[in-house]
């Protein structure tokens, strides 16, 4: 019988379909949970990203990490099949990025403050109420967990020229590679 291989796991852009799934529930005893939390750490650090989703990285499950530039000397906060529990009324607008949109950093407003409810990676219930970056990191996430990009906050002309961009910088870095 032939060992089973592990297939490395890559950041998905723009235009790969499973960005667009939804995710689902992240079961007790996952297999091999650590493992993908851990690629999706070196992931984000080798793209310089402050949040990741596992479906950025082909994982269809509820998982994402956050590690605001604040606390990059530590671990990141692993979040198990988060929830939205409260948004505050009080919004603010940001120039937001995102790993699957390389170079593009776009204006969206989003509410302030967020409570997200969570598991740890030991099953235990968490709560974390946050605003500032964190809050807009963790609400950028569990876009991803939904199906929802970056592309979905922007008006239709806007939407359109982050497209072209991405397809002028895929076609550029092909022309250098």
């Amino acid at each position: 019988m032939r060992a089973r291989t592990h297939r490395r796991r890559e950041l998905l852009y723009y235009g790969d379909a499973r960005l667009r799934q939804p995710c689902r529930p992240v079961e007790p005893r996952e297999p091999d949970l650590e493992g993908l939390i851990a690629e999706m750490r070196d992931i984000m650090q080798r793209h310089d990203g402050v949040g990741l989703a596992a479906p950025q990285v082909g994982e269809p499950l509820r998982l994402i990490l956050a590690w605001p530039p604040d606390r990059r000397q530590g671990e990141p906060t692993v979040l198990i099949n988060p929830e939205l529990l409260s948004l505050s009324a009080l919004a603010e607008t940001f120039d937001e990025g995102c790993l699957s949109f390389p170079g593009i950093y776009r204006p969206v407003v989003r509410p302030s403050v967020v409570t997200v409810r969570y598991q740890d990676l030991h099953g235990g219930q968490k709560q974390i109420r946050t605003a500032g970056l964190l809050s807009r990191i963790l609400q950028h996430e569990m876009d991803h967990l939904d199906g929802v990009l970056l592309v979905d906050h922007l008006g239709s002309w806007t939407r359109s020229g982050v497209k072209l961009r991405l397809a002028w910088n895929r076609l550029f870095t092909r022309r250098e590679g």
